[in-house]
């Protein structure tokens, strides 16, 4: 039978790296954890064949066992959509199994960390969970294998997001956070120091956002999401917020109001050029010379200063507000 290539993470150092180790221990699928160490040792290629015959599993059961470690982001390549190809396929990557009401009692009743983390995720979203809810709860701890204490602070950093948002006593919803999860879980972010610093880069964002929209003097509470996706691109080029409301201004002057296209123009042409403080705007692009005869040593940078000046004033204001 052919061979299926798989790219494995560290697999020059043939070691398991945790977080591969703890999803593995998490979902407890002795199949994919054998099928795992096989390919770990085969340096990334799988031969059916040689699978069942080592591991004494079924062509089947292999190729269940590639879905499995698919899912949990632990190997991809052309060997995943050929297993995934196999008839009576395992459940979709993207989907969570189904957990039967038993199946989730006893999981509550042998592991004191889940048991905890229902009831600690129902405080926070302020309700009783419902057999969907404890269905993808259960899901994110066994088959995405998020540690308890991540998906604590997973539900608590999205609750708080979303009654930023939407206003207090609101709460997102468990199949919500269930996409969030995946994209943790594709991140790696699956230890409780992983998730604290990807939170607190979060927060810094929002908060960095905020000081933008007193800049861009954006009244409006919710931003859509052209919007963000806009502010989200000023801030990635790294200006200073003086920076960004002398472009404002100037889109303003031009345009009468805030043109997303003109401000990003006025951005990018000085992120082409480095330029990210006034004082770098300032010496790069004097103004031109005013008609007369002015005395050049007053009158060249004067109307630069000013409108420098202005804006200081302008960004002092919005900061008091």
């Amino acid at each position: 039978m052919e061979e299926k290539r798989f790219h494995l993470p560290d697999q020059e150092n043939h070691f398991i790296s945790g977080s591969a180790l703890a999803k593995l221990l998490r979902r407890a699928d002795g199949n994919a954890t054998l099928l795992y160490l096989y390919i770990l040792q085969q340096h990334g290629t799988l031969s059916t064949a040689g699978a069942t015959e080592a591991l004494r599993l079924s062509e089947q059961e292999v190729a269940d066992a590639v879905c499995v470690l698919a899912s949990l982001g632990l190997v991809s390549g052309s060997g995943v959509r050929q297993a995934a190809e196999q008839p009576q396929e395992a459940p979709r990557a993207d989907e969570l199994p189904q957990y039967s009401a038993a199946e989730i009692e006893q999981e509550m009743t042998a592991d004191p960390a889940f048991a905890a983390l229902v009831k600690e995720a129902g405080g926070i979203l302020g309700k009783i969970l419902t057999a969907p809810d404890l269905n993808i709860l259960m899901g994110i701890y066994r088959h995405l294998g998020l540690p308890s204490e991540v998906i604590y602070q997973l539900v608590s950093h999205l609750t708080k997001e979303h009654r930023a948002r939407y206003g207090p006593g609101k709460s997102p919803t468990l199949r919500g956070i269930e996409k969030v999860a995946y994209s943790w879980s594709r991140e790696d972010i699956t230890t409780l120091d992983a998730a604290m610093e990807h939170i607190a880069h979060r927060e810094r964002r929002q908060s960095e956002l905020g000081r933008l929209k007193k800049v861009l003097d954006i009244k409006q509470d919710k931003l859509t999401p052209s919007q963000e996706k806009n502010m989200y691109a000023i801030l990635e080029k790294g200006f200073d917020l003086e920076t960004i409301a002398l472009a404002y201004d100037k889109t303003v002057m031009a345009t009468g109001e805030l043109k997303w296209p003109y401000l990003n123009k006025i951005l990018a042409n000085w992120h082409e050029k480095g330029l990210r403080t006034l004082e770098a705007i300032e010496t790069a692009e004097p103004s031109q010379k005013p008609r007369g005869k002015k005395h050049p040593a007053t009158t060249e940078a004067a109307p630069n200063r000013d409108e420098i000046a202005r804006n200081r004033r302008l960004l002092e204001q919005m900061k008091q507000k």
